[in-house]
């Protein structure tokens, strides 16, 4: 292999590592753009883990005294949440 050769396959290389590079920039521009809604809910769901972590903490507590109170308040508690969640898409598609 002589010089020219040589400096004709460096240049193919250079540009073929440059388009590589272009390809992964954009690559990661896509994925960012696809996982944002998760890494949104995850930024807001670190906003309250204090107050979760001693919310699960007392409640914990409560179901070591009070087991089947504590049963009856988390089913109250998740019908709510489910019944608000269900409310909010109501509206949503409401306002469409």
């Amino acid at each position: 292999m002589n010089r020219r050769e040589r400096a004709t396959e460096l240049e193919y290389l250079e540009t073929r590592i440059l388009q590589q590079r272009l390809d992964m920039g954009h690559a990661l521009h896509d994925w960012r753009d696809a996982t944002a809604p998760i890494d949104h809910g995850w930024q807001h769901l670190m906003q309250w883990r204090a107050p979760l972590l001693g919310g699960f903490g007392l409640l914990a507590a409560q179901g070591v005294r009070r087991p089947r109170s504590t049963r009856a308040w988390m089913r109250r508690g998740l019908s709510t949440l489910l019944l608000v969640n269900r409310a909010r898409a109501l509206y949503r598609l409401a306002r469409r």
